[in-house]
């Protein structure tokens, strides 16, 4: 079963369809305000003329504090370049007012099924905020540090170069030396290194080659 916090000005979900997300799609509705953010595992933020932007932001915000969850807005018209901001605050996607019931709910039930795999493995980045979840606790990371992390975990087995690292890192500069890419490996591993001594050895250094993600089996999405 699956908790969902929504804050809504008046009554979005009727009771009708609060019962069909009870029983079709496993999922319990509660009231954002009167629960504990970190029991849920997904949170509707409705956004209309009733909810004050400014109490928007600050449940964005607020949210990003706790376990990395998807946030979904619930909104009655499209946000047009609006969307950007919101995701870049953390934001998973958007839901249309106008859109069905089954719509809506299928969206969320996918967004909350996909989650709960990426927390199974233990290992979780997501690119709205730098950050890397990691045994169920956030670890943020400058943006070439997320960068380099997210191109190995992208690459799966494969041996990255430090030239194709850099390369990637750097594509506009004249390639850099070795140890600025050792450098943001080095600095990465010391932050890990403090979330959970099982992926102390996340980054494999292949002598004279490269690096690789070395990952648990059961983090790495085969």
């Amino acid at each position: 079963m699956y908790a969902l916090g929504v804050l809504s000005a008046n009554q979005t979900i009727q009771e009708s369809e609060k019962k069909r997300l009870f029983t079709d799609f496993d999922i319990s509705i509660y009231d954002l305000e009167n629960v504990d953010i970190d029991s849920l595992q997904g949170i509707i933020l409705q956004k209309n003329e009733q909810i004050q932007i400014e109490k928007l932001f600050q449940w964005l915000i607020k949210v990003r504090e706790s376990p990395l969850k998807p946030i979904w807005i619930l909104t009655n018209e499209p946000l047009g370049e609006e969307k950007i901001i919101y995701l870049k605050l953390g934001v998973t996607g958007f839901l249309l007012e106008s859109d069905t019931f089954d719509e809506i709910a299928w969206t969320i039930k996918n967004g909350l099924l996909c989650m709960a795999v990426e927390k199974e493995r233990g290992f979780y980045l997501d690119p709205s905020s730098f950050t890397v979840l990691i045994s169920d606790t956030k670890l943020v990371l400058t943006k070439l540090e997320y960068m380099l992390l997210d191109y190995l975990y992208t690459s799966g087995d494969k041996v990255r170069t430090y030239e194709e690292i850099a390369h990637y890192l750097w594509e506009k500069e004249t390639v850099p030396p070795k140890y600025r890419v050792a450098n943001l490996i080095f600095h990465i591993r010391q932050k890990i290194k403090t979330i959970d001594i099982k992926y102390a050895d996340v980054i494999k250094t292949v002598r004279s080659k490269g690096y690789r993600l070395n990952l648990p089996d059961e983090s790495m999405n085969k």
